[in-house]
């Protein structure tokens, strides 16, 4: 596993981007709280999950699936 790919927070999840997350995990990011200076496209774009503790992490550079 790539470093950049572990979770920052727990250490222990993997970061992944919107296309990598399953139906499931998706619906779990849409209930999460959100930072207001980001709207919904753009988390989905830029913003990575990690699938054990649900860190977000922002970058600058939009994720390809």
């Amino acid at each position: 596993m790539e470093t950049n790919n572990k979770c920052q927070r727990c250490g222990e999840g993997r970061l992944l981007g919107w296309h990598s997350l399953s139906d499931e995990e998706r619906e779990v990011v849409r209930r999460l709280p959100a930072s207001a200076e980001y709207s919904f496209d753009e988390r989905k774009a830029r913003h990575r999950w990690c699938n054990r503790c649900w860190y977000e992490e922002s970058s600058g550079s939009a994720h390809l699936a």
